[in-house]
Protein backbone atom coordinates (compact mmCIF):
# COMPACT_ATOMS: atom_id res chain seq x y z
CA UNK A 1 0.00 0.00 0.00
CA UNK A 2 1.49 3.20 -0.89
CA UNK A 3 2.08 5.74 1.77
CA UNK A 4 3.07 9.57 2.33
CA UNK A 5 6.43 10.33 2.20
CA UNK A 6 8.22 13.63 2.88
CA UNK A 7 9.40 14.81 -0.21
CA UNK A 8 13.06 16.15 1.35
CA UNK A 9 13.21 12.39 1.46
CA UNK A 10 13.67 10.88 -1.78
CA UNK A 11 16.73 10.65 -2.99
CA UNK A 12 18.69 8.40 -5.65
CA UNK A 13 15.61 7.42 -7.13
CA UNK A 14 13.72 8.44 -9.94
CA UNK A 15 10.60 11.10 -9.21
CA UNK A 16 7.39 11.71 -10.65
CA UNK A 17 7.45 15.41 -10.19
CA UNK A 18 3.46 16.85 -11.29
CA UNK A 19 3.61 20.59 -11.78
CA UNK A 20 1.34 22.80 -13.10
CA UNK A 21 2.84 24.95 -15.87
CA UNK A 22 -0.42 25.62 -17.91
CA UNK A 23 0.71 29.26 -18.62
CA UNK A 24 -0.23 31.78 -21.14
CA UNK A 25 1.59 31.34 -24.54
CA UNK A 26 1.15 33.50 -27.71
CA UNK A 27 2.55 33.35 -31.14
CA UNK A 28 5.43 31.10 -29.15
CA UNK A 29 6.45 32.95 -26.77
CA UNK A 30 5.50 32.86 -23.29
CA UNK A 31 3.03 35.55 -22.03
CA UNK A 32 3.36 35.24 -17.85
CA UNK A 33 6.46 32.04 -16.72
CA UNK A 34 5.32 32.68 -12.54
CA UNK A 35 4.37 29.33 -12.68
CA UNK A 36 7.41 27.83 -14.09
CA UNK A 37 9.62 30.16 -12.30
CA UNK A 38 7.72 29.00 -8.88
CA UNK A 39 8.27 25.36 -9.91
CA UNK A 40 12.37 25.55 -10.28
CA UNK A 41 13.24 25.41 -6.66
CA UNK A 42 11.14 22.38 -6.49
CA UNK A 43 13.39 20.79 -9.16
CA UNK A 44 16.33 21.77 -8.00
CA UNK A 45 15.71 20.91 -4.72
CA UNK A 46 14.89 17.21 -5.86
CA UNK A 47 18.48 17.01 -8.22
CA UNK A 48 20.30 18.22 -5.53
CA UNK A 49 18.69 15.30 -3.57
CA UNK A 50 20.85 13.08 -6.07
CA UNK A 51 16.96 12.35 -8.44
CA UNK A 52 16.29 12.16 -11.72
CA UNK A 53 12.99 13.58 -11.95
CA UNK A 54 10.35 13.10 -14.58
CA UNK A 55 8.15 16.04 -14.95
CA UNK A 56 4.41 15.91 -15.57
CA UNK A 57 2.37 18.66 -16.96
CA UNK A 58 -0.70 20.00 -18.80
CA UNK A 59 -1.01 22.89 -21.69
CA UNK A 60 -4.25 23.81 -21.85
CA UNK A 61 -7.28 21.56 -22.92
CA UNK A 62 -6.36 19.54 -25.96
CA UNK A 63 -8.38 17.05 -27.51
CA UNK A 64 -6.54 12.96 -27.17
CA UNK A 65 -8.05 12.11 -30.73
CA UNK A 66 -5.24 14.60 -32.21
CA UNK A 67 -2.37 16.15 -30.72
CA UNK A 68 -2.68 20.08 -31.67
CA UNK A 69 0.53 21.23 -31.67
CA UNK A 70 0.06 24.76 -30.12
CA UNK A 71 -0.24 22.64 -26.82
CA UNK A 72 2.88 21.08 -26.72
CA UNK A 73 5.27 21.14 -24.05
CA UNK A 74 8.29 21.66 -26.25
CA UNK A 75 8.24 25.66 -25.34
CA UNK A 76 8.03 25.10 -21.85
CA UNK A 77 10.38 22.74 -21.94
CA UNK A 78 13.12 24.78 -23.45
CA UNK A 79 12.71 27.93 -21.65
CA UNK A 80 12.78 25.44 -17.91
CA UNK A 81 15.89 23.72 -19.56
CA UNK A 82 17.33 27.51 -19.96
CA UNK A 83 16.28 28.59 -16.47
CA UNK A 84 17.73 25.67 -14.63
CA UNK A 85 20.74 24.92 -16.95
CA UNK A 86 20.04 21.35 -17.62
CA UNK A 87 19.19 19.40 -20.56
CA UNK A 88 15.57 18.18 -20.46
CA UNK A 89 14.61 15.68 -22.92
CA UNK A 90 10.93 15.50 -23.86
CA UNK A 91 8.94 12.17 -24.38
CA UNK A 92 6.21 11.82 -26.94
CA UNK A 93 4.91 8.05 -25.49
CA UNK A 94 5.17 6.08 -22.84
CA UNK A 95 5.33 2.48 -24.23
CA UNK A 96 9.22 2.41 -23.79
CA UNK A 97 11.72 3.19 -20.94
CA UNK A 98 12.28 7.06 -20.54
CA UNK A 99 15.62 7.94 -21.78
CA UNK A 100 17.62 10.70 -19.77
CA UNK A 101 20.57 10.54 -21.70
CA UNK A 102 22.91 13.20 -20.82
CA UNK A 103 20.03 14.59 -18.87
CA UNK A 104 18.75 14.05 -15.02
CA UNK A 105 15.71 15.37 -16.23
CA UNK A 106 12.57 14.25 -18.49
CA UNK A 107 9.42 15.74 -19.50
CA UNK A 108 6.68 13.83 -20.43
CA UNK A 109 4.66 15.45 -23.18
CA UNK A 110 1.05 17.90 -22.38
CA UNK A 111 -0.31 14.96 -19.90
CA UNK A 112 -4.00 15.90 -21.52
CA UNK A 113 -2.86 14.36 -24.94
CA UNK A 114 -3.26 11.01 -23.10
CA UNK A 115 -6.75 9.26 -22.79
CA UNK A 116 -6.72 7.87 -19.41
CA UNK A 117 -5.67 11.67 -17.76
CA UNK A 118 -9.03 13.40 -17.09
CA UNK A 119 -11.17 10.04 -16.72
CA UNK A 120 -8.45 9.18 -13.89
CA UNK A 121 -8.25 5.70 -15.49
CA UNK A 122 -6.39 3.38 -13.15
CA UNK A 123 -4.16 1.65 -16.12
CA UNK A 124 -3.27 5.01 -17.14
CA UNK A 125 -2.19 5.82 -13.84
CA UNK A 126 -0.41 2.54 -13.59
CA UNK A 127 1.83 2.97 -16.83
CA UNK A 128 2.99 6.66 -15.16
CA UNK A 129 3.98 4.82 -12.39
CA UNK A 130 6.01 2.19 -13.88
CA UNK A 131 8.76 5.18 -14.67
CA UNK A 132 9.20 5.88 -11.54
CA UNK A 133 10.08 5.40 -7.77
CA UNK A 134 8.35 7.93 -6.30
CA UNK A 135 5.62 10.55 -6.83
CA UNK A 136 6.35 14.44 -5.79
CA UNK A 137 2.92 16.44 -6.03
CA UNK A 138 3.22 20.27 -6.60
CA UNK A 139 0.93 21.25 -8.90
CA UNK A 140 -1.58 23.67 -6.53
CA UNK A 141 -3.11 24.67 -9.61
CA UNK A 142 -4.78 21.64 -10.15
CA UNK A 143 -4.93 19.99 -7.03
CA UNK A 144 -9.09 20.34 -7.47
CA UNK A 145 -8.94 17.99 -10.49
CA UNK A 146 -9.28 14.09 -9.60
CA UNK A 147 -7.22 12.84 -12.64
CA UNK A 148 -4.40 10.29 -12.80
CA UNK A 149 -1.67 12.54 -12.67
CA UNK A 150 -2.81 14.34 -9.64
CA UNK A 151 -4.80 11.43 -7.88
CA UNK A 152 -4.38 8.52 -9.62
CA UNK A 153 -0.65 7.93 -9.00
CA UNK A 154 -0.79 8.35 -5.26
CA UNK A 155 -2.80 4.65 -5.90
CA UNK A 156 0.60 2.94 -7.24
CA UNK A 157 3.76 5.08 -5.82
CA UNK A 158 4.98 6.49 -1.71
CA UNK A 159 3.61 10.15 -2.30
CA UNK A 160 4.65 13.24 -1.31
CA UNK A 161 3.57 17.04 -1.09
CA UNK A 162 6.35 19.40 -3.06
CA UNK A 163 7.58 22.57 -1.15
CA UNK A 164 5.41 24.97 -3.27
CA UNK A 165 2.18 23.45 -3.09
CA UNK A 166 3.21 23.11 1.19
CA UNK A 167 3.61 27.17 0.84
CA UNK A 168 0.95 27.74 -0.55
CA UNK A 169 -1.66 26.05 2.28
CA UNK A 170 0.53 27.44 5.38
CA UNK A 171 0.20 31.33 3.63
CA UNK A 172 -3.65 30.42 2.63
CA UNK A 173 -4.65 29.55 6.18
CA UNK A 174 -2.93 32.48 7.86
CA UNK A 175 -4.89 34.55 5.49
CA UNK A 176 -7.97 32.18 7.07
CA UNK A 177 -7.00 30.95 10.60
CA UNK A 178 -4.95 33.98 11.80
CA UNK A 179 -4.77 37.25 10.01
CA UNK A 180 -2.86 40.44 11.53
CA UNK A 181 -5.99 42.48 11.75
CA UNK A 182 -7.15 44.89 10.44
CA UNK A 183 -7.57 42.56 7.59
CA UNK A 184 -8.65 43.79 4.18
CA UNK A 185 -10.11 41.97 1.66
CA UNK A 186 -10.43 42.71 -2.17
CA UNK A 187 -12.55 40.69 -4.45
CA UNK A 188 -13.09 40.92 -8.40
CA UNK A 189 -14.48 39.33 -10.79
CA UNK A 190 -17.12 38.99 -13.85
CA UNK A 191 -19.74 37.33 -12.07
CA UNK A 192 -20.62 37.27 -7.90
CA UNK A 193 -22.46 34.31 -8.17
CA UNK A 194 -18.94 32.29 -9.33
CA UNK A 195 -17.76 33.67 -6.18
CA UNK A 196 -20.67 34.03 -3.74
CA UNK A 197 -18.76 31.43 -1.09
CA UNK A 198 -15.40 33.29 -1.46
CA UNK A 199 -17.33 36.56 -0.43
CA UNK A 200 -19.31 34.79 2.40
CA UNK A 201 -15.91 33.76 3.60
CA UNK A 202 -14.14 36.70 3.64
CA UNK A 203 -16.96 38.98 4.69
CA UNK A 204 -17.41 37.51 8.07
CA UNK A 205 -13.70 37.81 8.65
CA UNK A 206 -12.57 41.02 7.35
CA UNK A 207 -12.46 44.65 8.51
CA UNK A 208 -12.68 46.27 4.99
CA UNK A 209 -13.95 44.67 1.79
CA UNK A 210 -13.02 46.21 -1.74
CA UNK A 211 -15.39 44.93 -4.67
CA UNK A 212 -14.26 45.51 -8.18
CA UNK A 213 -15.01 44.41 -12.03
CA UNK A 214 -18.71 43.03 -12.20
CA UNK A 215 -19.03 42.16 -8.61
CA UNK A 216 -18.67 46.01 -8.35
CA UNK A 217 -21.12 46.96 -10.37
CA UNK A 218 -23.51 44.70 -9.42
CA UNK A 219 -23.35 45.65 -5.62
CA UNK A 220 -23.80 49.47 -6.95
CA UNK A 221 -26.78 48.21 -9.35
CA UNK A 222 -28.19 46.72 -5.95
CA UNK A 223 -28.33 49.77 -4.01
CA UNK A 224 -29.73 51.27 -6.68
CA UNK A 225 -27.29 53.05 -8.86
CA UNK A 226 -27.21 53.41 -12.42
CA UNK A 227 -24.53 51.48 -14.37
CA UNK A 228 -25.35 52.22 -17.72
CA UNK A 229 -24.03 49.35 -19.94
CA UNK A 230 -21.81 47.85 -17.54
CA UNK A 231 -20.97 44.26 -16.59
CA UNK A 232 -23.56 42.63 -13.99
CA UNK A 233 -25.79 40.47 -12.77
CA UNK A 234 -28.86 42.08 -12.67
CA UNK A 235 -31.04 38.88 -12.14
CA UNK A 236 -28.99 38.15 -8.90
CA UNK A 237 -30.97 36.25 -6.15
CA UNK A 238 -31.14 36.72 -2.43
CA UNK A 239 -28.07 34.91 -1.29
CA UNK A 240 -26.00 37.44 -2.57
CA UNK A 241 -27.92 40.49 -0.94
CA UNK A 242 -27.96 38.34 2.15
CA UNK A 243 -23.60 37.87 1.72
CA UNK A 244 -23.99 42.19 3.32
CA UNK A 245 -26.80 42.10 6.00
CA UNK A 246 -25.92 42.30 9.85
CA UNK A 247 -23.68 44.68 9.48
CA UNK A 248 -21.48 43.42 6.63
CA UNK A 249 -23.00 46.28 5.11
CA UNK A 250 -20.53 48.70 6.91
CA UNK A 251 -17.43 46.86 5.77
CA UNK A 252 -18.03 47.74 1.94
CA UNK A 253 -15.56 50.42 0.91
CA UNK A 254 -17.51 52.25 -1.87
CA UNK A 255 -15.92 53.62 -4.21
CA UNK A 256 -16.28 57.49 -5.17
CA UNK A 257 -15.36 57.71 -8.45
CA UNK A 258 -15.13 55.04 -11.51
CA UNK A 259 -13.83 55.29 -14.91
CA UNK A 260 -16.58 54.66 -17.41
CA UNK A 261 -16.58 53.86 -21.83
CA UNK A 262 -18.58 56.54 -23.03
CA UNK A 263 -20.93 55.28 -26.11
CA UNK A 264 -19.65 52.15 -28.48
CA UNK A 265 -15.81 53.07 -27.91
CA UNK A 266 -13.56 52.11 -25.21
CA UNK A 267 -11.39 54.47 -26.32
CA UNK A 268 -13.86 57.21 -25.43
CA UNK A 269 -13.42 57.23 -21.68
CA UNK A 270 -14.22 59.20 -18.79
CA UNK A 271 -13.99 59.18 -14.91
CA UNK A 272 -17.70 59.98 -13.07
CA UNK A 273 -18.83 60.10 -9.77
CA UNK A 274 -20.68 56.86 -8.93
CA UNK A 275 -23.66 58.75 -9.04
CA UNK A 276 -23.23 60.40 -12.40
CA UNK A 277 -22.94 57.52 -14.46
CA UNK A 278 -25.30 57.57 -17.41
CA UNK A 279 -27.42 55.17 -19.36
CA UNK A 280 -24.78 54.73 -22.24
CA UNK A 281 -21.40 54.33 -19.88
CA UNK A 282 -19.64 51.38 -19.07
CA UNK A 283 -17.43 51.07 -15.88
CA UNK A 284 -14.30 49.14 -16.78
CA UNK A 285 -12.28 50.75 -13.58
CA UNK A 286 -12.34 52.58 -10.42
CA UNK A 287 -11.62 56.19 -10.26
CA UNK A 288 -8.25 58.49 -8.85
CA UNK A 289 -11.01 59.30 -6.25
CA UNK A 290 -11.52 55.96 -5.04
CA UNK A 291 -8.05 54.87 -5.33
CA UNK A 292 -7.14 57.56 -2.80
CA UNK A 293 -10.03 56.11 -0.67
CA UNK A 294 -9.08 53.09 -0.77
CA UNK A 295 -5.33 54.02 -0.19
CA UNK A 296 -6.32 55.61 3.14
CA UNK A 297 -8.13 52.11 4.08
CA UNK A 298 -5.20 49.49 3.06
CA UNK A 299 -2.68 51.80 4.94
CA UNK A 300 -4.67 51.36 8.19
CA UNK A 301 -4.21 47.56 7.77
CA UNK A 302 -1.81 44.98 8.62
CA UNK A 303 -3.35 42.23 6.19
CA UNK A 304 -4.44 42.26 2.97
CA UNK A 305 -5.76 39.36 0.41
CA UNK A 306 -6.68 40.35 -3.07
CA UNK A 307 -8.33 37.86 -5.99
CA UNK A 308 -9.23 39.53 -8.91
CA UNK A 309 -7.75 43.07 -11.06
CA UNK A 310 -10.18 45.84 -10.28
CA UNK A 311 -10.49 47.05 -13.88
CA UNK A 312 -10.47 45.87 -17.68
CA UNK A 313 -6.62 45.02 -17.04
CA UNK A 314 -6.30 44.46 -21.14
CA UNK A 315 -6.59 47.86 -21.88
CA UNK A 316 -5.21 51.36 -21.02
CA UNK A 317 -6.52 53.53 -19.19
CA UNK A 318 -8.70 50.74 -17.24
CA UNK A 319 -5.90 48.99 -15.49
CA UNK A 320 -4.74 52.41 -13.48
CA UNK A 321 -6.82 51.30 -10.57
CA UNK A 322 -4.93 47.79 -10.27
CA UNK A 323 -1.67 49.31 -11.13
CA UNK A 324 -2.31 51.86 -8.28
CA UNK A 325 -3.00 49.43 -5.72
CA UNK A 326 -0.40 46.72 -6.52
CA UNK A 327 2.35 50.00 -6.16
CA UNK A 328 0.43 50.90 -2.75
CA UNK A 329 0.73 47.08 -1.39
CA UNK A 330 4.64 46.81 -2.63
CA UNK A 331 5.57 49.81 -0.64
CA UNK A 332 3.50 48.50 2.09
CA UNK A 333 4.47 46.89 5.24
CA UNK A 334 1.23 45.00 5.39
CA UNK A 335 1.38 41.08 5.00
CA UNK A 336 -0.20 41.02 1.18
CA UNK A 337 -1.32 37.81 -0.25
CA UNK A 338 -2.30 37.88 -4.57
CA UNK A 339 -4.86 35.08 -5.27
CA UNK A 340 -3.96 34.36 -8.91
CA UNK A 341 -5.70 35.29 -11.45
CA UNK A 342 -5.15 38.34 -14.46
CA UNK A 343 -3.77 40.58 -11.07
CA UNK A 344 -0.75 38.07 -11.08
CA UNK A 345 0.08 39.07 -15.02
CA UNK A 346 -0.19 42.88 -13.92
CA UNK A 347 2.44 42.47 -11.20
CA UNK A 348 4.79 40.31 -13.22
CA UNK A 349 4.50 43.27 -16.15
CA UNK A 350 5.41 45.92 -13.17
CA UNK A 351 7.95 43.29 -12.17
CA UNK A 352 6.62 43.76 -8.53
CA UNK A 353 6.64 40.23 -7.98
CA UNK A 354 9.35 40.13 -4.78
CA UNK A 355 7.64 42.80 -3.25
CA UNK A 356 4.34 41.16 -2.36
CA UNK A 357 4.34 38.98 0.51
CA UNK A 358 2.98 35.97 -1.20
CA UNK A 359 1.63 35.58 -4.73
CA UNK A 360 -0.72 32.19 -5.47
CA UNK A 361 -0.43 29.86 -8.47
CA UNK A 362 -3.36 28.45 -7.73
CA UNK A 363 -6.60 30.08 -9.82
CA UNK A 364 -10.09 27.53 -9.08
CA UNK A 365 -8.04 25.74 -6.57
CA UNK A 366 -7.25 28.47 -3.94
CA UNK A 367 -10.99 29.43 -4.54
CA UNK A 368 -12.31 25.86 -3.86
CA UNK A 369 -10.00 25.85 -1.16
CA UNK A 370 -11.11 28.77 0.79
CA UNK A 371 -14.39 27.44 0.14
CA UNK A 372 -14.49 24.58 2.24
CA UNK A 373 -14.74 22.21 -0.79
CA UNK A 374 -14.58 18.93 -1.07
CA UNK A 375 -10.34 18.13 -2.81
CA UNK A 376 -9.10 14.33 -2.40
CA UNK A 377 -6.23 15.26 -3.99
CA UNK A 378 -5.23 17.69 -0.69
CA UNK A 379 -6.46 15.36 1.57
CA UNK A 380 -4.78 12.06 0.39
CA UNK A 381 -1.95 14.71 0.84
CA UNK A 382 -2.45 15.49 4.50
CA UNK A 383 -2.88 19.04 3.76
CA UNK A 384 -6.60 19.45 4.03
CA UNK A 385 -8.02 20.58 6.73
CA UNK A 386 -11.13 18.02 7.58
Amino acid sequence: MPKLLKWQDISNSRVLLRLDLNVPINNGVIDSDFRIIQSLPTIRKLLDNDNKVIILSHLGRPSTDRRDPSFSLKIIANYMSNQLNEEINLVDELDKDLVFENSRICMIENIRYFSGEKDNDQEFSRILSQHADYFVFDAFGVSHRTEASTYGLMNFLDYAPGPLIISEIENTDKILSEPKSPLCTIISGAKISTKLSLLKTFVSISDYVILGGGILNTYLYTNGYEIGNSLCEKDINTDYVDVFNHGNKNKIIMPRDVVCATGSSMDNYQTKDISMVQLDDKILDVGIESVKKYTQTINDCSTVFWNGPLGFVEKNPYDAGTKAIIKLLAESKCYSMIGGGDTVSVVEKMKLEDKISYISTGGGALLKYIEGKNMPVLEKLGLKKS
